[in-house]
């Protein structure tokens, strides 16, 4: 097995992972500004519930489309409850009630699914594709190309559909949006259903691949706010900094070894959180 290549395989598909939850990420910061902490349990919660539905018989399919429906429904609730009515408050207070949040469904999840991890059947059969020395799995390939293709659905939406363009005017100035007639509170939970939705679509993809338990949340959502950290709060280019997050922690897990994986890729959020803080205005001025 030619380890460079097998590298770049398991890059792209933990990367495609990465990108659709750093785009739902982006989709509902900028929509309320608030950093969503609890962003990544979408990803743990729709995982687990796909395959406890599974093991008490659901079939695949309506259990699949159950877990990104609590997915999509988990964020729209934690919005429409626990952030909407608190709108005036200030950031920092809201960014610490979704981190409040991620821990309590954390425990949540500890209680329901229990400490051990689970998984579901693949939804693409066959043996292994072996290109270049290296090992892709039929069902990683499904969720690069869904990752992609995501990317590009989300894309048109924001640019090519009215809805779209009015969640965008929303993300740019919520008060002009709203004297232009623009129903903010449907944008915005409009923007919260689709970061559920991708974080939803992410576990439907991976944990055929990557079982999850009740503490995978937190690690999706740090690697999901640094691919967009990196991208600027940018959709599109929250997708390419996904994958290229997914690519340099495989990378650093072959040549480094698995435990160096977890420290480098905090040091990467660090740069990051340092790189971007430098555009942050204070008094007009900007920051050395």
């Amino acid at each position: 097995m030619n380890l460079f290549t097998q590298s770049i395989y398991s890059g792209l598909t933990s990367g495609a992972v990465y990108a659709l939850l750093a785009m739902g990420l982006v989709i509902a910061f900028r929509t309320t500004r608030v950093v969503n902490l609890a962003h990544g349990e979408s990803y743990a919660v729709a995982g687990l519930v796909i395959a406890m539905l599974d093991r008490a018989g659901l079939p695949l399919a309506l259990a699949l489309g159950s877990g990104v429906l609590i997915a999509m429904a988990y964020l729209w609730a934690m919005d429409r409850v626990l952030l909407r009515p608190r709108s005036s408050w200030p950031v920092a207070s809201l960014i610490l009630i979704t981190l409040g949040m991620a821990f309590l469904t954390r425990g949540v999840l500890l209680v329901v699914a229990g400490v051990d991890p689970l998984s579901f059947p693949r939804l693409v059969a066959g043996p292994p594709l072996r290109w270049a020395g290296g090992i892709l799995p039929r069902q990683a390939l499904l969720l690069i190309v869904t990752s992609i293709v995501a990317a590009v659905a989300v894309a048109v939406f924001l640019g090519r559909t009215r809805f779209g363009r009015q969640l965008r005017a929303t993300a740019e100035h919520p008060d002009a949006a709203q004297l232009m007639g623009v129903n903010v509170a449907a944008t915005r939970a409009a923007a919260f259903l689709l970061a559920g939705g991708l974080g939803g679509l992410a576990a439907a993809l991976l944990v055929p691949l990557v079982p999850v338990d009740f503490q995978t949340g937190l690690g999706m959502t740090l690697r999901g706010f640094i691919a967009a950290a990196l991208a600027g709060m940018v959709p599109g280019a929250a997708v390419l900094c996904g994958f290229i997050l997914g690519l340099f922690e495989a990378f650093v897990t072959s040549y480094g070894g698995a435990l160096a994986s977890d420290p480098v890729v905090f040091v990467v959020l660090i740069v990051a959180a340092l790189w971007r803080s430098r555009s942050i205005r204070f008094e007009g001025r900007a920051r050395a």
